[in-house]
């Protein structure tokens, strides 16, 4: 078992499990080792996503016809339709838009204003966790308030809303033989890929925009793929020269650049 922290106080451990197979048996030629790789990941207060709803029909129930002045909080500050689908016939079925919904609004609510009182919450209801988060937080504002609403409704909820963590499973293969790669090696590569993703990948994607783009002709996109990796290569260039780290983003440079495009040009053009 490995953990592995990040720097947003979540938690991920991994545990992965190899045996060496042959290209026929996995129908990939080159494959020489596969491995199945369990993840779990533990993010305390993390904004709520519809895997966390474990009942969502008995969520529904309770801000369907609220008993307490929590329930009747969190019914009115749900949109109209929603409050109007949460109300189901005896044996029929929770509309499947309901509980993408529901976390849409559990989200909205927890990022304020504060849902904590002493009598609304009191200590024999929180958890330690919450206890903790709260102790450490008395007056929490912005990001930890959220954080500590979220906290709040797990604990008022806790027979609908549950954020224990939950395993995933994902099989890798590799053409590495086992004696090349090790378990703890095959492992340590698995990881490696966020690099990807949080580099290049995700700046052509959010910053350049590439996922959006509708051009069809195969020169046209070739050329345009071309520019922006040379965008970005500039980028990373100009952002190591930047004082302040607030101004090192994708973005900012765009935005400097745009006002007088000459700057790009004479990067392109002249020699460093």
């Amino acid at each position: 078992m490995v953990t592995i922290e990040d720097n947003r106080s979540r938690q991920e451990r991994r545990a992965i499990a190899t045996r060496p197979v042959t290209p026929e048996q996995m129908g990939l030629a080159g494959a020489q080792q596969l491995a199945l790789v369990q993840r779990t990941r533990s993010c305390p207060g993390s904004p709520f996503v519809a895997e966390d709803l474990s009942n969502p029909a008995a969520l529904a129930a309770k801000l369907a016809s609220p008993a307490d002045e929590l329930a009747k909080s969190l019914r009115a500050a749900l949109p109209a339709k929603l409050r109007q689908q949460l109300s189901v016939p005896n044996g029929a079925e929770l509309d499947k838009q309901v509980p993408p919904a529901l976390v849409r609004a559990l989200n909205k609510v927890a990022k304020g204003p504060g849902l904590y009182n002493p009598i609304r919450f009191p200590d024999s209801l929180l958890s330690d966790q919450t206890k903790q988060f709260k102790e450490q937080n008395p007056s929490p504002k912005g990001s930890k308030l959220a954080r500590f609403n979220r906290l709040l409704l797990r604990d008022a909820y806790p027979e609908a809303i549950d954020t224990e963590p939950k395993p995933q499973f994902d099989w890798l293969a590799t053409s590495r033989a086992p004696d090349e790669m090790g378990p703890e090696t095959f492992l340590g590569n698995n990881r490696q890929y966020w690099g990807i993703e949080n580099g290049t990948h995700q700046r052509l994607d959010c910053s350049v925009l590439e996922d959006r783009l509708r051009i069809h002709d195969p020169n046209a996109i070739e050329i345009l793929g071309f520019l922006h990796r040379v965008s970005i290569s500039l980028f990373m260039a100009w952002a190591d020269k930047q004082p302040n780290p607030r101004d090192r983003t994708y973005p900012t440079w765009q935005a400097d650049h745009k006002a007088n495009r000459w700057i790009m040009i004479h990067q392109v053009t002249r020699a460093p």
